[in-house]
């Protein structure tokens, strides 16, 4: 027989190889990516999250690649709130404007005015209103007796006169006695008069003439409604004058 040369006719391939040729194109490019790291860029309308709470716009330059913007993306916000406000959580919350600092009281350069004292009533004003008191309550009381002006001028001469011509008594070394100086003043009997010398204070010559029986009977007597006070301080010479 001769030689016999089979030419192989067209055949198909098997469903089974062509499967595989199908899934090995397929993954080839998903293998490359992969290794190469291009992966597929996030739109720039992405919003993420930060920890803070501030929203910010996603960027591609942060991880190194395509981008070419300048502005830095936006950061969160730190601070620490004050005393009962919890931290605030809102997006693009705005941090608390500091108050302004204390400003300091300023200190009185001015003492406060001191307090005033009332002033103390005359050695005057004093015996007339213990005149008065010892009136009120003497065993037959009487009313009060009002300090005359009159008689208070001719209780004053007297007791300047006492003091600058150094003598102590009712009549002056002219024999003008006390009756006759109250009558020039004005006044009609009766009339009586009480004289001290050498007490410093109101109540220490109230005490000596109440405590003399006679002085004592002129300042309770009742028929007296007016009186005239002298006081010369130089050597403390002291005139009652009463009138009716």
């Amino acid at each position: 027989m001769g030689n016999v040369r089979v030419v192989p006719g067209n055949r198909r391939p098997s469903p089974g190889l062509l499967l595989l040729a199908f899934v090995l194109v397929c993954a080839a490019p998903l293998g490359v990516a992969a290794a190469t790291g291009l992966q597929d860029r996030q739109a720039p309308s992405d919003q993420v999250e930060t920890t803070d709470g501030v929203s910010e716009q996603a960027s591609l330059t942060a991880t190194g690649h395509g981008s070419d913007e300048t502005t830095p993306p936006p950061t969160g916000i730190a601070d620490i709130p004050p005393a009962g406000r919890s931290p605030s959580t809102t997006a693009g919350s705005t941090p608390p404007a500091e108050a302004p600092p204390a400003t300091a009281a300023p200190t009185a350069t001015t003492a406060p005015p001191a307090p005033t004292t009332p002033p103390q009533p005359s050695p005057v004003d004093q015996v007339v209103a213990l005149v008065n008191d010892a009136r009120a309550h003497a065993a037959t009381p009487c009313g009060p007796v009002q300090l005359e002006p009159r008689l208070t001028a001719a209780a004053q001469a007297h007791s300047d006169d006492m003091a600058a011509r150094n003598f102590f008594d009712h009549t002056n070394p002219d024999g003008v006695m006390f009756r006759q100086r109250i009558l020039a003043a004005g006044f009609q009997l009766p009339v009586a008069e009480n004289i001290a010398k050498g007490q410093r204070s109101a109540s220490q010559v109230m005490r000596a003439w109440m405590e003399s029986p006679d002085h004592r009977g002129n300042i309770e007597n009742c028929a007296l409604t007016f009186i005239g006070i002298g006081l010369n301080r130089t050597v403390w010479t002291w005139t009652q004058d009463f009138a009716a």
